[in-house]
C-alpha cells in the first residue's frame, strides 16, 4: 500500500500514527507528494492528502476514512474500541479533533496571503471554533491517559500541529489536563516516530 502525503500534514500524520498504533506500518509505504501536482489529480481528484492507494489498485481518501481501513486490517481494537458506545464517542472524538485541524488550516492559508488582503474576522471566526473545542476536549482529557484509540490519536495529531504551525497562542494554557496528557503523548514512540522535519 503507498499513502500519499505530506510529513507536516497532521490529517497524514493521523493515519501514521494508526498505521503503526494498529501494526501495519511495514504495510504501508509512506510517499511523499505535491498535492498541488497535476498527477497527483489522477490519484485523488480533490488534490488533498492523506490518500491510501491499495495493492489492487484502490485509492480510499479522507483521513477518518484510511485510519478506519488501517486499524481494520491491523490490531483493530487498539484503535476501535469494542464497545459500541465507547466507538461512538471516539469517533466524535476523532470528528471534534478534525474540525479543529479544519479550523486551523484556514488560518493557516489565510496568513500565506498579502497582508493586505488577510481577513481577521475569519482569524477570530476560526480561532474561536478552535478554541471552544480545545475548552470540550480539556474537560474530557484526565481520562485520556493510557489510551490508543482513534479519538485520542487524532486529538494528538491535531494539537501538536497546532503548535508545531503555532495557529493560535496559549493551546495548552488553562487546559492542565490537556497540557500533562499532551507531554506524555508526545514522548510515546508512535508520535515521535511520526513528528514532522524540525525544518518544515
Amino acid at each position: 500500500m503507498k499513502l500519499y502525503t505530506t510529513l507536516t500534514s497532521p490529517y497524514g500524520r493521523k493515519c501514521r500514527i494508526v498505521a503503526l498504533v494498529a501494526g501495519v506500518a511495514e504495510r504501508v509505504a509512506v510517499t511523499q507528494v505535491d498535492y498541488k501536482a497535476e498527477a497527483y489529480g489522477a490519484v485523488n481528484p480533490l488534490k488533498k492528502v492523506p490518500a491510501l492507494e491499495l495493492d489492487d489498485g484502490t485509492v480510499l481518501i479522507d483521513s477518518p476514512v484510511i485510519s478506519a481501513y488501517l486499524a481494520s486490517i491491523g490490531d483493530t481494537e487498539r484503535v476501535m474500541p469494542v464497545d459500541a458506545m465507547a466507538k461512538w464517542k471516539s469517533l466524535t472524538l476523532e470528528a471534534l479533533a478534525d474540525g479543529i485541524t479544519d479550523a486551523g488550516v484556514m488560518i493557516f492559508v489565510e496568513r500565506r496571503r498579502d497582508d493586505h488582503l488577510q481577513s481577521k474576522a475569519l482569524f477570530d471566526q476560526q480561532a474561536g471554533k478552535i478554541n471552544a473545542a480545545l475548552d470540550a476536549i480539556e474537560a474530557q482529557a484526565a481520562g485520556f491517559a493510557g489510551r490508543t484509540d482513534i479519538g485520542v490519536l487524532a486529538v494528538a495529531s491535531c494539537v501538536a500541529w497546532l503548535e508545531f504551525r503555532a495557529i493560535v497562542p496559549g493551546v495548552r494554557e488553562g487546559r492542565p489536563n490537556l497540557s500533562v496528557w499532551l507531554e506524555t503523548m508526545l514522548a510515546r514512540d508512535f508520535m515521535v516516530q511520526t513528528a514532522p522535519p524540525k525544518d518544515a
